[in-house]
């Protein structure tokens, strides 16, 4: 896919957007802008998509919502090629270690889990260390 179209019309807060992205000579595009200029609502946008849920406005759901988003072919994007992902999410836990893993919930829940497992794993190696070296040194910051 070389080329992205939206049309975007009363999308959590976006009154209007007509963008077309392409990804010939990238396969990325970056969005940068200040806060408030509806970064956030345009990702829930493409979140919906990924999962297969109509888009709406939060504060006018009244107001008749559009959401086309083609390839260069004009065919609307099916769900299975969007991967939205949110950059924080409560689900996700404060954790120095998950605040920044971006995958599913189900995936993060697994992560947590070899992560435990990892850390229990290595309490116990550095005890035995400490039983057979005799010590009292703080081996896991050396």
């Amino acid at each position: 896919m070389n080329r992205v179209s939206i049309d975007l019309a009363n999308c959590y807060g976006i009154k209007s957007l007509q963008y077309n992205f392409n990804f010939t000579d990238k396969n990325f595009c970056a969005i940068y802008a200040q806060n408030g200029v509806m970064k956030s609502s345009l990702a829930q946008t493409f979140y919906d998509l990924a999962n297969g849920v109509p888009s709406a406005d939060r504060i006018f759901p009244t107001k008749t919502t559009k959401r086309s988003i083609k390839d260069e072919n004009g065919a609307e994007l099916v769900k299975e090629s969007v991967l939205a992902l949110r950059p924080y999410d409560e689900e996700f836990g404060p954790t120095e270690k998950t605040c920044n893993l971006l995958v599913n919930s189900k995936l993060r829940k697994e992560y947590e889990q070899l992560q435990i497992g990892i850390e229990e794993a290595e309490q116990r190696l550095l005890k035995a260390i400490l039983l057979q070296a005799h010590s009292r040194r703080d081996f896991q910051t050396e």
